[in-house]
């Protein structure tokens, strides 16, 4: 693995864009935190709630859900300095992944609400696949591996989220890591 590569490559996006792109990703956190439905949201509403145009709705959007995969590039986005700033071990890799799913349970939630989970596994094993291919990893099977990782991400952060009880990072570290040993025998 090639550890002096970075894998974050920063957006270069308009100031105004990232304003607009957090006030209205602000309105889905509170209509979910409400209990309104996803499907029962408007273009019109959550502009209004947001106080942003249709107009610019529409510049940066084609349709609402893709205001929750913009926060999840942006949460990528995050991932990905941190990522550059680890000692890339397998438990420090793992610390990481665990570290995003605690910091980002909200939007999680809004993932499962919105039933974003696709979007998120092809933007996750894309993301996995990009970084291992920057890293000169290679895997037996590029499609497979990638989402196989995504999909084990996206069931841990359900777990956290359906969980009865708030699980500290070396919790669910020392849960996934008795997971995967008690798979290998």
């Amino acid at each position: 693995m090639n550890k002096y590569i970075k894998v974050h490559q920063p957006l270069n996006v308009d100031l105004r864009a990232q304003k607009t792109q957090t006030k209205l990703y602000t309105v889905i956190e509170r209509f979910y935190k409400e209990g309104q439905t996803f499907e029962s949201i408007t273009v019109k509403d959550l502009c209004e709630q947001a106080q942003v145009s249709r107009a610019t709705f529409y510049r940066h959007h084609e349709e609402i859900i893709q205001v929750v995969e913009v926060q999840l590039l942006r949460t990528m986005q995050y991932f990905s300095l941190k990522f550059d700033q680890t000692f890339l071990t397998k438990q420090n890799i793992q610390q990481l992944i665990i570290a995003t799913i605690q910091e980002n349970q909200l939007l999680f939630q809004v993932i499962f609400w919105s039933r974003a989970e696709n979007i998120f596994l092809d933007v996750v094993s894309g993301e996995i696949l990009r970084i291992a291919l920057l890293k000169e990893v290679s895997f037996s099977d590029n499609k497979f591996i990638p989402n196989y990782l995504a999909r084990m991400i996206l069931s841990l952060a359900a777990e956290v989220h359906q969980a009865k009880k708030e699980y500290t990072n070396s919790q669910l570290i020392d849960l996934v890591q008795e997971a995967a040993h008690f798979s290998q025998k």
